[in-house]
């Protein structure tokens, strides 16, 4: 064979097994195992879930954007965030409402039910209720 022929070939397998490793099907889990947090979301489609060991990102806050600046939020610090048309209004435990907070797309809440993991676009979550334990 000439070289001719083995460059599309070379290229066909680099760019094949660049491609397969974006799918993301091989990522594991964000899910902060040992997160004291536990929420019940509420979703799009009003479905209610109740959670352990939440997480957003793999990390104990909450980010948003406000105005042209980025805030970052600790879990212990809210009650409740609630989500519509991108926007989310926190609810914090010792100061006023943070509202008109803009989020990023492609934040994913994790977490643990009696049945196994689970994850959720943040995108598609209306509600978080943070559930205080006597701890």
């Amino acid at each position: 064979m000439t070289l001719k022929r083995w460059i599309p070939i070379g290229m066909i397998l680099v760019l094949s097994g660049l491609l397969m490793g974006m799918s993301g099907l091989g990522s594991p889990p964000q899910t902060a195992l040992d997160s004291p947090f536990s929420a019940t979301i509420r979703d799009s489609s009003n479905n209610e879930v109740s959670l352990t060991a939440v997480s957003i990102d793999g990390k104990s806050s909450f980010h948003g954007f406000l105005g042209k600046g980025r805030v970052q939020i600790p879990l212990e610090n809210i009650s409740r965030i609630e989500i519509k048309d991108g926007e989310a209004c926190v609810t914090l435990t010792v100061t006023d409402d943070l509202c008109t907070l803009r989020l990023g797309g492609a934040s994913k809440v994790y977490g643990k039910t009696p049945y196994g993991s689970y994850q959720i676009p943040i995108k598609d979550i209306v509600l978080i209720e943070f559930i205080r334990t006597g701890k």
